[in-house]
């Protein structure tokens, strides 16, 4: 009982058109699921940034005179240190200009939210790029940030829970990461 799909190249463009008729419905059909395909599309857009944005956040906060993390203990040592207090300075701003009883601001509410859920996702195991590999680092450090290019790198998974072991979820494709092995 299909029919002919419509797209907006399709439907004749008329002017005048009754609201209940035939090509009103289809109009409307094409425009709803244009819609539905653009959200999704930038639904994709803003996860696959933040990944990016997550990575590129881990790159950054490694020392410029460091090659690579030692070991796993000092990986957890690094994720306590410098990742998940990336945002305490500005937290504990925010915190200092609330005035007493007054609501609390989106962005404190914001931030309190994001160190939570970070908190809770190393807690139940993060997937983080290998730091303990020297290749990896290198390549991460010459990466612009093409989420296309996310498969090339080794990310393993980590958790406060566990921090004498590490699972490698992606061994990357690269083929300096090829015969390399880490922690």
């Amino acid at each position: 009982m299909g029919g002919k799909k419509h797209t907006s190249k399709t439907l004749v463009k008329k002017d005048a058109m009754h609201p209940n008729s035939r090509h009103a419905f289809q109009r409307a059909r094409v425009v709803l699921r244009s819609r539905r395909l653009n959200e999704a599309h930038a639904a994709r857009r803003r996860q696959r940034s933040a990944k990016v944005d997550r990575i590129l956040a881990f790159v950054l906060l490694l020392s410029e005179d460091k090659t690579h993390i030692p070991d796993l203990y000092a990986f957890h040592d690094f994720m306590t240190t410098f990742f998940l207090a990336r945002h305490d300075e500005e937290l504990a701003e925010l915190q200092k200009a609330q005035r007493p009883g007054r609501p609390k601001s989106k962005r404190l509410l914001e931030l309190e939210r994001l160190i939570a859920s970070e908190k809770r996702e190393y807690h139940d195991g993060m997937v983080v790029p290998d730091l303990c590999n020297e290749t990896n680092v290198e390549l991460l450090r010459q990466w612009e940030g093409d989420p296309q290019a996310l498969p090339l790198f080794r990310f393993v998974r980590i958790s406060s829970s566990e921090r004498d072991s590490f699972r490698v979820i992606q061994a990357g494709t690269h083929k300096l990461l090829q015969n390399t092995s880490s922690l």
